[in-house]
């Protein structure tokens, strides 16, 4: 009950959502599937969704399983297709259960934050049908929900990284699509919703070893950001206010066959910006979204790297005195000799800065992963 293939070369396998009871193929499979069924069962320790656990109960809930490959990210496609076609069909308590075969160039909460966003957006690439009802499409408005194929739906990212918040650990990365009727009549200002969302704090509250996220609401709550709630961090540290959803920007193809100008007012050039450039040249402003990891790399000559906004953590390796990382914050001058191995990784809130190349026709080369000095900051664990 497999999507995809781990080699490229074999026929690619069409969806086949997996129903409870039945066994999958890949032993990997069978692993993901037992440690989630015993875990949300588990009597001992709770799991705080109690609406999942109702539905493992029931045998309501789907599963499909995604190997590693280039088809990842089209098999989610079609499993997310597929299941929204049906759903309605399975009950009120019922979601997706999708599991991903481990990827060892996925490895840390920032690459796997990174990877659950690039898959969503390949599934709401993939959309052409109606927007629902009643869901705003501004993914800043308490009334957006993640939505597709004619649904709406609450996404929950379950990752091995996840250590503190163990309600959001799995051994396999996992992505979880409930439907939005699953908390119809469950509103806050229910009897019925109210009693759900105690029991659910209270449960959080023994089941995670760090504080409920300060970023979890309610759909249609005055300030609730539910994008926030899909991936959430191992910390209780809050997510800045001017933080966008990486959905936010929609990419449209167009086709031209030649330039387009529109006169308008000029922009001005911030002093920051100006006194970084050469007499005569360039200078590459470069955003880093949230989390946004560079693997181990080197570069032709020397660069001059300039923090404008945000903060990222520089991390090299010295061939004398071995790992070395530093946070930079905003005003940061980084001095970068040509031949050094080293990589970045943008902080919660992302990174701007300016790269200078010191000398002309500057190239990069990225070290394969069999040659890393280092394990990426935060893969030790994963």
């Amino acid at each position: 009950m497999s999507t995809g293939t781990t080699d490229d070369a074999h026929e690619h396998l069409d969806t086949a959502l997996l129903i409870p009871g039945s066994t999958p193929d890949e032993d990997w499979e069978k692993r993901a599937l037992a440690e989630f069924e015993q875990r949300m069962l588990d009597a001992e320790e709770p799991f705080p969704c109690i609406f999942g656990v109702d539905a493992v109960r029931r045998g309501t809930l789907r599963y499909a399983f995604v190997r590693r490959g280039r088809h990842r990210a089209s098999d989610l496609v079609a499993a997310l297709r597929e299941y929204a076609d049906g759903c309605a069909g399975l009950g009120r308590r019922t979601s997706l259960v999708t599991f991903f075969e481990h990827d060892a160039e996925i490895r840390g909460l920032p690459a796997h934050w990174a990877e659950f966003w690039r898959l969503l957006r390949t599934v709401r690439d993939a959309d052409e049908q109606p927007w629902p009802a009643g869901i705003d499409q501004d993914t800043e408005s308490p009334t957006w929900k993640f939505s597709c194929f004619g649904k709406s739906f609450f996404v929950v990212a379950n990752t091995p990284a996840h250590e503190l918040r163990r309600s959001r650990h799995l051994s396999h990365f996992a992505i979880t699509f409930q439907p939005r009727f699953v908390f119809d009549g469950l509103s806050a200002d229910t009897t019925a919703g109210r009693n759900a969302r105690s029991i659910i704090r209270e449960r959080l509250d023994r089941y995670d070893r760090v504080a409920p996220h300060s970023g979890l609401g309610d759909f249609g709550e005055p300030g609730n950001r539910e994008w926030l709630q899909y991936f959430l961090p191992d910390t209780d540290r809050g997510i800045p206010a001017e933080q966008r959803c990486p959905l936010s920007a929609r990419t449209e193809g167009t086709t031209m066959t030649g330039p387009a100008i529109t006169d308008s007012e000029g922009l001005p050039l911030p002093g920051e910006l100006e006194s970084l450039l050469p007499d005569q040249g360039a200078v590459e402003l470069q955003h880093d979204g949230p989390g946004k990891t560079f693997s181990w790399h080197e570069h032709s000559v020397d660069e001059r790297l300039s923090v404008i906004r945000g903060e990222l953590t520089l991390f090299w390796h010295d061939p004398a005195t071995g790992y070395h990382e530093r946070r930079c914050s905003p005003g940061a001058v980084i001095a970068l000799p040509a031949g050094t191995v080293h990589g970045s990784t943008a902080g919660p809130g992302g990174a701007y800065y300016v790269i200078r190349p010191m000398g002309p026709n500057p190239e990069t080369r990225f070290l394969p992963e069999q040659d890393w000095p280092h394990p990426l900051p935060g893969a030790e664990g994963s």
